[in-house]
Order: structure tokens, then C-alpha cells, then sequence
């Protein structure tokens, strides 16, 4: 049966940042709807009606508009498997292959046309393989089942402890190497904080900084806060509040999430719900929109490169956005097509080499992105942790030392988690090796030798 794609789309913004180039966005064919969701409409309703032509091209256009959604790159192998349109079906077979993907298409009666042959069973059963446990995660600690849908993870170093951010109560807890927690902030009418999205510890500053939002999912959540946000500023050894900077009226929702900061004190933050970053300068005392991503659907990580320049953005749908302030230009991060950056949540940088950590995809994993001089393009990838047994929707870590740790798990029913406790695992950063991808290439010449040789030799007989 054809499985039901999810989205979550939000309306792009009509404006940019003056001078700053917007990416690149596919043009509307005249037969075909432009917006997903008009294309899930018409998916579905051809697949009803047993239309597979328009089954196809339905999901083509969707595979156009968003390139690294797996399950619409599955669903259209179905669709070219309903035609008999076996060389379209095998290649992108290989291609999800070739980007680590994981599904088993001998599964699947819509696709019966294609199974049975010698190209199908080689590259299915690599794409089985693809969903057995891969590289290193070790568990570090879990968290008290008190500590409800932690969303944001920091590293203290003085108080050598792990700082966690919950969304149901809005608290901010210390977590011992051995899991022990005690309470160090809590949403509450001193403070103004609703549900917690992020931290940021700038030990040489003293600030501990976090973004909150009003959403249902906070315990003390009232409707009339809906779609308010804001980044609150506290002193790191004494937690008092310094100042808060909400966003700007503008009548529309928003939900500050991952922040970078800059050398020189100014931040950078990614709006969840709509395709913006704020700014909020070293010097000044307000945030301000620095940013519009016009197309993309829903920001997660944030990083910057350590003397500015370049901004990364994480979306869950569109991939990487690489922001260059030097040349007031954004274009997405150059990744070969061995890597496939759907399904992103966290984004971290290191000695320029991008981590990722991705949930929306299968198999769910960790990876290691080796860019180059420009940091602009992935040179290298590197799968660190895949489908491990501790994964159920990772989310977000931090990079202590020579190891990123992160959540293993998640809550709550808009993340499609469970509802058990929460594990820390530790990955090290040079964890695995490089990916180097089958030589299905070779496979497939001999594959073509052998047909026409068999062809040839029927031909004489």
C-alpha cells in the first residue's frame, strides 16, 4: 500500500536580506501543482483512482521540490514499478542506495514489476544492509523520567556539568556524568520564560543565553501567548536575569530555536516556524531579522564558522543553506551524491568538518562532513553512528572535547518519539571511516555484458 507522506510546511517570506541571493527554487509546470501540499492531494487521489501516469508525475514534481525527502524518492520507485518503467526505477534505486538509504522494495507489491532480477536483488539487498547498526555511540547517561521532552543540550565548563532544556515545563537542569539533576531554572512569571529551545554557554562572557517560545506543548502555556517568542539573557554564575529580547511584533508566529554566536558577542538564531534568522548584535539591545530563506520549510541547527563569515542553516526538508556575509550571497552546501540531508535537526561545526544528525530519513544517523578550503562544499562523508539500537528520533547534542553528545531519543507526539526516558549517548568526532560507495557501476556494466551476450548467443541458435 502507498505509504502517506507527513510534511510540515510553512509560508515562505516575499522578502531577503537587501543584496543577499535567494537559493534557487524549481519553476511550476503548467499540468502539475506547485505546492506540496496540492501535489500529496494529487498523489493520493491518482493512486485511488489507479492513474499511475499521473501517480508518477504527481511524485516527480515532488521529488523535484524536495530532493532529500526519502519517502518521496520510495514512493516513486512504486510509481515507476506500476508503469513497468524499470530503468527509471533501478536508478533511483541506486542513487537512494548510493546516499545510505534504507528500504527493502521486496516489500512492497506496488513494486512487483521490477523485483525478480539480478540488478533489483544487488541493490536491495545493499539498501537492507543499510539499516544494520553502523559506527560508535556509547551511552553516557538517561535522564529522570522528570525531565519531560528535553529539547536543548550545552556543555558548562564551570560547573563541569551537561545543561538540559525542557519544553513541557520550561526548565533548565544540571545533569552529573552519572544522570543526577538538579534544577537551575524554571519558566515562571520572574523570568517570562515559556518552553525552552536552546542554550548557549558563553563562559567568557558569563551569560548563559536561551531561546522560548509559547507553544501547546508547555505546561503553562495560555492561548493567548500563541506564536510569542523571545532570547533570554541570564548571568552564568548567578542565573539572574539581565535582560529579555523578544521578537518583534510582525503578527505572525514564531519559535526561536538554535543559536550560533560569534566571536565578537553578536548571535545568530533560527526561527522554527517561519524561514527567518535573527540577529541579535553584541552591542545592541534588541533582535532583529538579518535573514529570509524564501522556499525553505522549517529551520533547525545553526553553526558559524569562527571568524563569521559563513553561517550554516539546517532545514529539515531543503538541506544546508550556506550564508556567506562577506559576499552578501546563500546558496545550499555543495554535498556529493553520496549524501543524501534530509531530516536534519542538529548542526554543529568543528575544525571545518559539519556534524549532522538526522531523524527525518531511514536510516536515522549521525554523519561527519569533511568540507573544503571555502566551506562551501563537502569533500568527504563520513557515516559516524547509524541506526543504532539507542536511536528513536536523535535530535540535538554539543561537541565537548573530541565527541559530540546528544539526545538519543525524543518525546512527545510531534516528534514521533516515545514517551521513555531520555539517553545521552557519546559519539567520537573522528568516530568510523570515510564512506566509500559500492562499485555498483562495475555490476552494472557486466550486468549490460551479460544481457547482450545472452542476446547474441539466442540470436545464433
Amino acid at each position: 500500500m502507498l505509504r502517506k507522506p507527513v510534511i510540515s510546511l510553512v509560508m515562505a517570506l516575499i522578502f531577503t536580506l537587501p543584496g543577499l541571493a535567494q537559493a534557487a527554487q524549481p519553476r511550476a509546470t503548467q499540468t502539475t501543482p506547485e505546492n506540496v501540499p496540492a501535489l500529496l492531494v494529487k498523489v493520493n487521489q491518482a493512486y485511488a483512482a489507479k492513474d499511475y501516469l499521473a501517480f508518477r508525475k504527481a511524485l516527480e514534481r515532488l521529488h523535484a521540490l524536495r530532493p532529500n525527502n526519502s519517502e518521496y524518492m520510495y514512493q516513486l520507485v512504486n510509481a515507476y514499478a506500476l508503469l513497468n518503467e524499470k530503468s527509471q526505477a533501478y536508478n533511483l534505486m541506486l542513487q537512494m542506495q548510493k546516499q545510505g538509504l534504507a528500504y527493502d522494495f521486496s516489500t512492497s507489491e506496488n513494486a512487483a514489476n521490477i523485483q525478480g532480477t539480478e540488478v533489483f536483488e544487488y541493490v536491495n539487498d545493499l539498501m537492507k544492509t543499510a539499516s544494520n547498526p553502523m559506527g560508535e555511540a556509547e551511552p553516557v547517561f538517561v535522564l529522570p523520567e522528570s525531565v519531560v521532552m528535553p529539547e536543548a543540550i550545552a556543555w558548562d565548563e564551570g560547573r563541569q556539568k551537561f545543561l538540559v532544556g525542557t519544553i513541557t515545563q520550561g526548565e533548565i537542569f544540571a545533569v552529573d556524568s552519572d544522570g543526577q539533576v538538579s534544577e537551575l531554572l524554571k519558566a515562571g512569571a520572574e523570568n517570562g520564560m515559556w518552553a525552552v529551545f536552546d542554550i548557549l554557554v558563553d563562559q567568557p562572557r558569563n551569560r548563559l543565553w536561551v531561546t522560548s517560545a509559547a507553544t501547546p506543548d508547555f505546561s503553562g502555556f495560555d492561548p493567548i501567548d500563541k506564536g510569542r517568542s523571545a532570547l533570554f539573557e541570564f548571568d552564568l554564575d548567578t542565573l539572574e536575569l539581565i535582560h529579555s529580547y523578544p521578537v518583534p511584533v510582525d503578527g505572525r508566529p514564531h519559535v526561536l530555536g538554535n543559536i550560533a554566536l560569534g566571536q565578537n558577542g553578536d548571535i545568530l538564531i533560527a526561527d522554527r516556524v517561519l524561514p527567518l534568522v535573527f540577529s541579535k548584535p553584541a552591542d545592541e539591545k534588541k533582535l532583529k531579522p538579518v535573514l529570509a530563506l524564501k522556499g525553505f520549510v522549517s529551520l533547525r541547527g545553526v553553526a558559524l564558522q569562527p571568524d563569521g563569515r559563513i553561517l550554516y542553516v539546517a532545514d529539515r526538508e531543503m538541506g544546508i543553506m550556506v550564508v556567506d556575509f562577506g559576499t552578501s550571497q546563500a546558496r545550499l552546501l555543495q554535498v556529493p551524491d553520496t549524501l543524501n540531508v534530509g531530516g536534519l535537526d542538529g548542526l554543529y561545526l568543528n575544525d571545518n568538518h559539519l556534524f549532522i544528525i538526522q531523524n527525518g530519513i531511514s536510516p536515522q544517523r549521525v554523519m561527519r562532513l569533511q568540507l573544503d578550503a571555502s566551506g562551501t562544499k563537502v569533500e568527504a562523508v563520513r557515516p559516524m553512528a547509524v541506526a543504532q539500537p539507542e536511536f528513536d528520533f536523535p535530535s540535538f547534542g554539543a561537541i565537548v572535547g573530541d565527541s559530540l553528545y546528544y539526545f538519543a531519543n525524543s518525546q512527545g507526539v510531534g516528534k514521533k518519539g516515545s514517551q521513555k526516558p531520555v539517553t545521552v549517548l557519546r559519539t567520537p568526532l573522528d568516530s568510523n571511516e570515510d564512506l566509500v560507495e559500492a562499485d555498483m557501476q562495475l555490476f552494472l556494466k557486466q550486468q549490460a555484458e551479460r544481457s547482450k551476450q545472452s542476446a547474441e548467443e539466442e540470436k545464433e541458435h
